[in-house]
């Protein structure tokens, strides 16, 4: 198991894409469910953004798990990314 400061490392990766996609991503799923939960809009408005929120918190994990695979544990935080 991982100490908990790998785990941020391997997660905080600023200078890689897949970081902000997924970041990007999941703050928008939560501005979504935000205006739902404001403007309490009629049904079928707040079916489709609930899926689309729903769709954007699913790819936000699928970026987040391709994030954690692809980095390895033991480089160190200096070593350049491909």
């Amino acid at each position: 198991m991982p100490s908990l400061t790998e785990a941020f490392r391997r997660l905080w990766q600023p200078r890689r894409g897949l970081f902000w996609l997924m970041l990007g991503f999941n703050a928008l799923s939560s501005f979504m469910v935000g205006f739902i939960h404001l403007t309490d809009p009629p049904m079928g408005i707040r079916l489709a953004v609930g899926l689309l929120a729903l769709t954007n918190t699913l790819i936000g994990w699928w970026l987040l798990a391709r994030l954690w695979r692809e980095t390895d544990p033991h480089a160190s935080p200096d070593t350049p990314i491909r």
